[in-house]
């Protein structure tokens, strides 16, 4: 399940990066070759930008490659580094579990005022309904992160 999970971030992150590109180049084309241009390009390649961010957390965390700062735990011994390891992640999982509570919340007070994008003719709910998703591929990540530390097959967050 994992694998396919992996599989559908990465395809989704590798989707809205071309999107935002091949959109961006567009516009360039259009308003310098043509001057001319797509009003809703400003708005789309935010909301994508967006998406991509919220997306990109949970692979950072899936392939360590998020910043970290460990010169205190590589000098603490072994078992002493897991638990501040194990902390760090609790309170990474709460942070996620809070913003996927607001965000949930947020999109579902658009859906009840039935706002609308601004120059995209599409709700409002539709295009923000990457926050909660993205916060919960997140919390996921941290959960699975914390597990491979209690079992003993990732030692440190770290990775050493």
């Amino acid at each position: 399940m994992t694998g396919s999970i992996n599989r559908l971030e990465e395809g989704v992150l590798a989707t809205l990066l071309a999107l935002m590109t091949i959109l961006t180049f567009v516009q360039v084309v259009l308003r310098y070759a043509f001057n001319s241009g797509l009003v809703w390009s400003l708005e789309a390649t935010t909301y994508l930008f967006a998406a991509l961010i919220l997306f990109g957390m949970s692979y950072g965390v899936r392939t360590q490659t998020h910043i970290a700062v460990d010169l205190v735990i590589r000098r603490l011994p072994r078992r002493a580094a897991k638990i501040v390891n194990l902390v760090a992640i609790l309170a990474c999982l709460s942070y996620a579990l809070l913003m996927l509570y607001g965000s949930a919340v947020f999109v579902d007070r658009l859906m009840i005022l039935g706002n609308h994008a601004r120059d995209i003719p599409l709700p409002k709910w539709l295009l923000t309904v990457t926050m909660p998703l993205g916060f919960t591929l997140l919390a996921f990540r941290f959960l699975e992160a914390g597990w491979r530390i209690l079992r003993g097959e990732r030692e440190t967050e770290t990775g050493s």
